[in-house]
């Protein structure tokens, strides 16, 4: 299968909805601009997409969930607006944030405005399909309830960054519920919408939410082997940003004296020196913490795809087993 093609596909027929859904010329024209600047600096697409694709993979057609996977991406989107104002971030897709571009009101008030998109696309969805009030219910309560996940994880995160320890299982638990959780809701929402039984929407959540916190992990391992054209902001943004990730986590519990004094540092100094990041990144390297990290990965895919035994073959389902590869091998 060409992944690659396949995701492309998918990525068209999601953007042309949030075309409809953020139009270019609403009043007033900053909060147009604002609100659409992310979205038309590119970006994966792999939420709507799982939710697209989930809904096919339970004997569904991708019409039935094209609203909801393109409300998953708004509410991505507005997590990443929020993300960047509380982490300082400059960059993100390769563009300036956007409270770099305008200000920081303006970026929380375009943040608001796709939070309260997603739940008109939701709504939209379920008269289009004409739903059942119970499948409403579900998909409502699936949405909000992924959205206090959200801000639970991202609670943990800005925490963590005021701490100098934080265990393995404390980040598990901080990356399941910023990133893992809307991974879930996206294939949880389209096996909903796909018709699927209880059986395939549990495994289908399941899937979703491992496949992403392997994302997440592999992310991190690109931040700090990536350069800043591939990753889209600086390389070793997270150390100098003090952010917690897995890597950080185990070299913390595993460095010794001298290389332990260089990390912590580095880790959340803003003043940090090109040259002191590279040199942290060879520590992580050589503490093993790098390949840790992607072992963990590995292991969060086997997991998920362990998943999808129930779901029948299909192009679908081969496409879910393949995305969950390329989530740890992509080098972007």
């Amino acid at each position: 299968m060409d992944l690659v093609k396949y995701l492309k596909k998918r990525s068209e027929i999601v953007d042309k909805k949030i075309e409809e859904l953020i139009p270019e010329d609403f009043d007033p024209q900053v909060l147009s601009d604002s609100t659409r600047h992310l979205i038309k600096a590119g970006g994966k697409r792999l939420r709507p997409v799982l939710a697209l694709v989930s809904c096919e993979a339970v004997g569904g057609k991708e019409e039935n969930a094209v609203e909801a996977a393109a409300a998953l991406e708004l509410l991505h989107t507005f997590t990443l607006i929020h993300d960047d104002i509380m982490d300082r971030d400059k960059y993100r897709r390769g563009v300036k944030t956007v409270h770099q571009t305008w200000d920081e009101s303006t970026a929380i008030v375009a943040g608001d405005a796709l939070f309260a998109k997603v739940f008109e696309a939701v709504v939209e969805n379920a008269i289009n399909q004409d739903l059942s009030a119970d499948l409403v219910a579900e998909l409502v309560d699936t949405v909000s309830k992924t959205s206090f996940e959200i801000c639970q994880g991202q609670a943990l995160d800005m925490e963590f960054e005021e701490r100098r320890t934080v265990s393995e299982s404390e980040y598990m638990s901080m990356i399941n519920r910023k990133t893992g959780a809307l991974f879930e809701a996206s294939t949880k929402v389209g096996a909903l919408l796909g018709g699927g039984d209880r059986e395939e929407v549990e495994a289908l959540a399941k899937y979703g939410r491992l496949a992403g916190v392997a994302f997440q992990i592999h992310d991190d391992i690109l931040e700090i082997s990536g350069d800043q054209e591939t990753v889209g902001k600086p390389m070793g943004s997270d150390i100098r940003e003090g952010k917690c990730t897995l890597i950080i986590t185990h070299a913390l519990t595993t460095v010794k004296d001298k290389d332990k004094e260089s990390l912590l540092g580095v880790w959340g100094n803003e003043e940090t020196t090109k040259e002191d990041i590279k040199k942290a990144i060879k520590i992580l390297r050589e503490s093993g913490s790098i390949d840790f990290a992607a072992s963990k990965a590995r292991d969060l895919v086997k997991k998920a795809k362990s998943k999808l035994e129930i779901i029948p073959d299909s192009e679908a389902r081969e496409f879910l087993i393949e995305l969950a590869d390329f989530s740890i091998e992509r080098e972007l």
